[in-house]
């Protein structure tokens, strides 16, 4: 026997081997590669817009209710203070829609004034005299004549013992109507009409309202009305 038999054998044993790998993996499919330059996004799955909703109807409007009004009349307001010059004093007592003024120069001039008051606004006259002013919770503003001299003026609420003080009665048989308007200072500006003739009147305890008149002690009365009766009424 020749001695090549078993190299040719096993030569042709290795040569079918490598054959058989070959078709085997020829016949397995290669894995597709990922292509790097693919654009990331184009992968993702797209959002899904949520449905439109229904828009809620508008609820009714509501009318807001109608504010209260009171027919409490408001309390009284008193101001006082000087004209613009300071010639002569004046005082203004509101109390619901009337209003009194007295306006007095410490001398020889003193006229009461009395009227309405609406709006923010008094309109007040007399026998010598009228008013016309804007007012609030704060000052009154406006104009005032008194035998015949006019002024403006701007005076501002005050409290008790502060305010206008008033006196009409009978003192010895003579009719006397006398007025004093108590400053915040403390200072006083007052006058009296005793039988008609005007006199600088004494000065009044604001703390009991006594004063002297004719020698007679009275006692005046702080002026809260919005009116005022004359002597013998």
């Amino acid at each position: 026997m020749s001695r090549n038999g078993p190299l040719i054998t096993l030569l042709a044993g290795g040569a079918l081997g490598v054959g058989l790998l070959v078709a085997g993996m020829a016949a397995t499919p290669a894995e597709p590669v990922a292509d790097d330059t693919q654009d990331v996004g184009s992968t993702q799955t797209p959002a899904t817009s949520a449905p439109p909703t229904e828009s809620a109807e508008p609820s009714p409007s509501v009318a807001a209710p109608e504010p209260e009004v009171s027919e409490e009349i408001p309390e009284p307001a008193s101001y006082v203070g000087y004209v613009d010059g300071q010639y002569a004093s004046v005082a203004v007592v509101v109390d619901g829609a009337e209003a009194v003024a007295y306006v007095c120069d410490g001398a020889n001039l003193e006229v009461w004034l009395k009227g309405t008051a609406a709006d923010g606004r008094v309109e007040l006259t007399g026998d010598r005299g009228t008013l016309s002013a804007t007012y609030d919770e704060s000052a009154v503003t406006g104009e005032v004549t008194a035998d015949g001299l006019t002024w403006t003026f701007d005076v501002a609420q005050v409290a008790p013992p502060d305010g206008l003080y008033r006196f009409a009665d009978t003192v010895a048989g003579a009719e006397v109507v006398g007025g004093w308007i108590v400053l915040p200072d403390g200072s006083q500006v007052g006058a009296v009409n005793i039988d008609g003739e005007t006199q600088p009147a004494d000065g009044l305890d604001p703390a009991t309202g006594q004063v002297m008149i004719e020698g007679t002690a009275v006692t005046a009365e702080l002026q809260v009305d919005g009116s005022f009766d004359e002597p013998g009424e």
